[in-house]
């Protein structure tokens, strides 16, 4: 198909791009000397490595860059990249997928105290009052729960979430609540923000990779509300690349 479809599109000079899904193991099906002359870019859907849907019990980082120690060493970018790379796809034509929402999990009394994963969690965190997904906030949902002059005293449901950046540069954002005296309202969340969208820009040009794709504009902060610059996410990432 996807030679037939390239062969119908050259006299137009249309082009064609393949996106691998998230969690997808490609290479039970991406033929790369079969298919790389066909393909004019390849958006790398490379996140949701760990969703609360599918890791249920298993709280951490949902689209690392790079490894995390005593992990499995494919459910990253970096292995992602390199290996088509290694398989022999041009470089320029790799397009890596950025997303703009964070992957929630309920924590339980117990589970943690500092917040840094792996550690056991409890399902699908409530859903957002934009994305109606339990275990999915956008970006916006995020950076407003984050702690602030106007939530920092709220308790329950409403109580802040205390932010954890990546300093490494290389796993991701995360923040976290801890359960109350009940044993209820705790949250795990690991999202991305422009600080880490740019760290992932920046890994493209250092590449030389075909450039980044967002995933998707509906849940970046379009209307501005976390810092007044509105697209914060698509902003970082397009900074980074020139």
């Amino acid at each position: 198909m996807i030679r037939e479809l390239k062969n119908s599109f050259r006299p137009e000079g249309y082009q064609l791009s393949v996106t691998i899904l998230p969690n997808v193991n490609s290479t039970l099906y991406l033929d790369v000397v079969a298919t790389s002359n066909n393909i004019d870019f390849l958006n790398l859907a490379v996140f949701d490595v760990q969703t609360p849907e599918r890791n249920k019990k298993e709280v951490d980082y949902p689209a690392p860059l790079y490894t995390p120690s005593e992990r499995n060493p494919e459910l990253n970018i970096d292995f992602q990249v390199s290996n088509l790379i290694k398989e022999g796809f041009p470089a320029n034509k790799i397009v890596v997928g950025i997303p703009t929402f964070g992957r929630v999990w309920e924590i339980e009394e117990g589970s943690t105290q500092t917040g840094v994963p792996p550690f056991e969690g409890h399902g699908p965190g409530p859903e957002g009052i934009q994305t109606k997904q339990q275990g999915l906030l956008s970006y916006p949902e995020i950076c407003l729960k984050l702690t602030n002059p106007q939530n920092k005293d709220l308790k329950g449901e409403n109580g802040p979430i205390r932010k954890v950046g990546d300093p490494t540069k290389r796993y991701g954002s995360y923040g976290y609540r801890l359960p109350d005296s009940d044993g209820k309202f705790g949250l795990w969340v690991g999202y991305e923000d422009p600080d880490t969208a740019g760290n992932k820009a920046a890994y493209v040009r250092a590449k030389s990779l075909g450039g980044v794709a967002i995933f998707d504009l509906t849940l970046d902060d379009f209307r501005g509300a976390c810092s007044g610059d509105k697209f914060p996410i698509l902003r970082s990432a397009r900074n980074r690349l020139v």
